[in-house]
């Protein structure tokens, strides 16, 4: 893992650990020509997500952007709603195949 990859991935974990530490998290870094997208944070909570929630990780999303001096995208789902609606999906398979779990 890179450098960068390494510190991202630092950051990360504390922020978002720091709201829930049962949340599961993992990135997708982007690949090849796309490398100037953002890096893509999954969260996979185990309660129910409203937009409060939501919320609350956009908020976190911000200080590690301006910590880091990366644009990130997060994601926030229910893990069990994630496990059950997504799981024929491309972007669940590539996380499956691609994704670094923190």
């Amino acid at each position: 893992m890179s450098k960068t990859k390494k510190d991202i991935s630092e950051l990360v974990r504390e922020y978002i650990q720091s709201i829930d530490p049962n949340a599961e998290i993992v990135l997708l870094f982007p690949q090849g020509k796309n490398m100037h997208e953002e890096v893509q944070v999954f969260v996979l909570l185990p309660k129910k997500v409203d937009y409060a929630t939501e919320q609350e990780y956009i908020e976190t999303k911000y200080k590690v952007e301006l910590e880091s001096g990366l644009s990130l995208f997060i994601y926030v789902y229910n893990k069990e709603n994630w496990n059950k609606q997504f799981k024929n999906t491309p972007i669940y398979k590539k996380i499956q195949s691609e994704g670094i779990v923190l």
